[in-house]
């Protein structure tokens, strides 16, 4: 119900590419916390004369592990052109755009051998996803393209995305934080 009331406040118009476009990004964050039950909760009464062989299992010290699920649907890039957009739309397009563009050219730093400074400032969606981006993580990316020769720009770069974003190399660790 959470995922529904977001698509609620989400921007669509018509252009030119589309007659309902997404003029916005939307990432929908998950954060789950977890606990080890403590050996004592995880047993039942009846249970409750069987002992462990791990004492030195690290149940009930604390730890609380820390996990973020990040779901982002992306506006799709638009060429004036062909959406024929004016005024707001517009502008929409631009503030897309830039965005996008943002994005890849952080990917395309994270997929670089000589990987230099990553200026993950230049854009709110990039400082947004800069922890899920910068290495401590798992990342699966889809893009939707069309086969229209109409769009053959629009779809020859998100395939050029899609290749940038494959040579990203993350490791994803368990994340613990100490419960005092």
């Amino acid at each position: 119900s959470t995922l529904f009331a977001g698509e609620k406040h989400r921007a669509f118009a018509s252009t030119g590419m589309n007659e309902r476009s997404s003029r916005s990004h939307t990432i929908f964050r998950v954060t789950v916390e977890s606990r080890r039950r403590k050996q004592n909760d995880a047993i039942s009464d009846d249970d409750a004369s069987v002992s462990s062989d791990d004492d030195d299992d690290d149940e009930g010290d604390g730890a609380v592990r820390v996990s973020t699920l990040n779901l982002v649907d992306l506006a799709g890039s638009e060429s004036v052109r062909h959406t024929g957009a004016t005024g707001d739309r517009l502008k929409e397009g631009a503030k897309i755009n830039q965005s996008l563009l943002s994005l890849s050219r952080v990917i395309a730093a994270l997929g670089s051998p000589s990987r230099t400074h990553i200026n993950f400032r230049d854009s709110k969606l990039t400082r947004i996803l800069q922890p899920s981006l910068s290495g401590n993580a798992r990342m699966a990316i889809i893009c939707c393209a069309t086969p229209s020769e109409m769009y053959l720009e629009e779809t020859r770069s998100t395939l050029q995305f899609a290749s940038r974003a494959k040579l990203v190399k993350t490791r994803a660790t368990i994340n613990e934080v100490l419960d005092e």
